[in-house]
């Protein structure tokens, strides 16, 4: 894979058919993430994407939580619908391609790969040890996917951010 900035600070991506296709599945599972209710969430999704625990830390409780919480939920359906037409442009699945992204959908492809890493995370009560490279070599069936998914989006991120 190779991500280069252009002058107006669009990317470009120079991507391989398994790149593809694993973009387009964490893009497409996140997209049915943001379309789930947040009180329809694994309780542990539901946290690290609205920081319940961390609401009730800081003393913000009943109606202005659902709020900040609503609010939350709007930006992800908003990236939800970035995210439909990402899909679009990407290559065919199971083809090689280059892929163009504007300057100004940078920050929600960003917080969308992470969102995605996030729910994988949760999903199976990964901490920091987890992720370390041995961990994953280690690890068997969908963990294993979850951690390969995390460290590929990670690097992706990277990319997209450098200079």
């Amino acid at each position: 894979m190779r991500v280069e900035q252009g002058p107006t600070g669009h990317r470009h991506f120079d991507l391989a058919a398994p790149e593809v296709a694993l973009l387009r599945q964490a893009l497409e599972s996140t997209r049915e993430a943001y379309r789930t209710p947040p009180t329809e969430l694994d309780p542990m999704v539901g946290n690290v994407w609205y920081r319940q625990v961390g609401l009730r830390e800081v003393g913000i409780r009943g109606e202005d939580a659902l709020h900040w919480v609503e609010g939350l939920h709007e930006a992800r359906l908003g990236r939800e619908k970035l995210a439909e037409g990402w899909m679009k442009t990407l290559p065919p699945l199971g083809q090689a391609g280059r892929w163009h992204l504007d300057a100004e959908e940078v920050e929600s492809f960003v917080a969308t790969l992470n969102d995605h890493r996030l729910r994988r995370a949760a999903e199976f009560d990964l901490g920091e040890g987890d992720l370390e490279v041995r961990a994953m070599e280690k690890s068997k069936g969908d963990k294993r996917v979850a951690l390969v998914e995390i460290h590929f989006l990670a690097w992706l991120i990277e990319l997209v951010l450098q200079e």
